[in-house]
């Protein structure tokens, strides 16, 4: 058994983008994952297996692997289905894909970096709608990460999505109080959702709206 660090997880990929050999990369993740006694989580290696395999053209055993991560049900980050469903959407199993999604959608998950994942693979296989949708829903859930971490609770803190139009709704933290590490990595999602709502929109037509404002304004702040 073997004992498995995210440091060394990161040293593995980094590697990989030097030499580009992302096939043996995964199966170097492959093998970690059937070994791995300690450190990080079995699930999170075979979703880093995974993405090394999709990285490699090879989408059957990166679903694989994403099912499996899935499967083991350990911690991980963001959510295995996200890629899992882009996986399968490379395969054109678009009704399995759609499937995962949805069951993404209803368990109304509250790490933003899980709607960008969805938003982001929504978008590479044309449903630019549906990227907007989900990156808006993001961009809400950073919002009312941020409002109670300002009030110091979850109690109430909600952010509906600026755009009228929009079927994302509003998203609530429940009353559960606000860690301020929680709050801040969610900060660090939003320029990307942001990013990726704008993009949308510009392809669906829509004139700008308060949340192509506030990606102006923290794009104002990065060069200021």
């Amino acid at each position: 058994m073997t004992h498995v660090t995210e440091d060394d997880l990161d040293d593995l990929e980094f590697d990989t983008l030097r030499t580009g050999d992302h096939i043996a990369a995964a199966r170097r993740l492959a093998e970690l994952a059937d070994a791995v006694s300690g450190g990080v989580s079995r699930a999170n290696v075979l979703l880093r297996a995974g993405e090394q395999w999709q990285h490699a053209g090879d989408h059957d055993r990166a679903a694989l692997f994403y099912r499996r991560a899935v499967e083991d049900g350990g911690d991980t980050y963001g959510d295995p289905r996200a890629y899992l469903a882009d996986a399968l959407f490379e395969l054109g199993r678009v009704p399995e894909a759609r499937a995962l999604v949805n069951d993404i959608r209803a368990d109304a998950p509250r790490d933003p970096e899980v709607y960008r994942a969805v938003a982001e693979t929504l978008y590479a296989h044309g449903d630019v709608l549906g990227a907007h949708e989900w990156a808006s829903r993001g961009v809400d859930v950073v919002l009312a990460f941020r409002e109670g971490a300002r009030t110091g609770t979850g109690a109430g803190a909600s952010a509906g999505s600026a755009d009228p139009g929009s079927t994302s709704g509003s998203v609530s933290t429940d009353g559960d109080v606000i860690d301020p590490d929680d709050a801040a990595l969610a900060e660090d999602s939003l320029e990307a959702l942001l990013r990726l709502r704008y993009r949308a929109r510009m392809d669906l037509g829509r004139p700008e709206d308060d949340y192509d404002a506030m990606l102006d304004d923290l794009l104002k702040k990065a060069d200021s």
